[in-house]
């Protein structure tokens, strides 16, 4: 049932020739109260219902699984060049400690680069390299510039083991929900 159209779970509900199950009727309107669909705008004036649903479709710009796991990947191959550009650099110009100690050394220098890779990005430009390949930008929830507060907090649920692939089971992965952040089109 959860494959079925907004508009075929609403028909479920409000069809009053008997032609359901109880049990159907009962899953349909819990599909709709997790969906957000209006039923009692819908019984009551249909015309309105679709108005406001036809905006609000046009309004959600989010962007796709599609967008978010190509945003990863050009994000996740640029801080490996960037390691490994610091670890080359380091090697050939650092102290004989961090030479011999590097794999000591890594877990620390790595989680720091990831932080600003994404932090100093999103603070300045609201997209990282991945975000403009794709043409996405972060925004807060309501669409402005997001805080330094959200984008510290965003930043740092980055570091929560899996996260990267939480966006693919919900709508906003953990760090867009954690921030108050979301992950828009930009069609500028």
């Amino acid at each position: 049932m959860e494959s079925l159209s907004d508009l075929e779970i609403l028909n479920i509900i409000t069809d009053d020739k008997d032609s359901h199950k109880l049990a159907d009727i009962k899953q349909a309107q819990l599909i709709a109260e997790k969906r957000g669909l209006d039923i009692y705008l819908y019984i009551n004036d249909r015309d309105t219902y679709f108005r406001i649903a036809k905006k609000e479709k046009a309004i959600d710009n989010r962007a796709s699984i599609r967008l978010r796991l190509i945003n990863f990947i050009v994000d996740f191959f640029s801080f490996v060049v960037l390691i490994s550009l610091i670890h080359s650099i380091l090697s050939n110009f650092g102290s004989d400690s961090i030479k011999y100690n590097w794999s000591n050394y890594q877990r620390i220098i790595g989680s720091v680069i990831l932080f600003l890779y994404y932090f100093i990005q999103e603070f300045f430009w609201n997209k990282t390299l991945g975000k403009i390949v794709t043409g996405t930008i972060v925004v807060s929830e309501k669409d402005q510039k997001p805080s330094i507060t959200e984008l510290i907090m965003r930043t740092a649920c980055r570091f929560i083991p899996l996260e990267a692939f939480s966006f693919a089971f919900m709508k906003d992965g953990f760090h867009d929900i954690f921030s108050k952040t979301k992950v828009i089109e930009n069609k500028k």
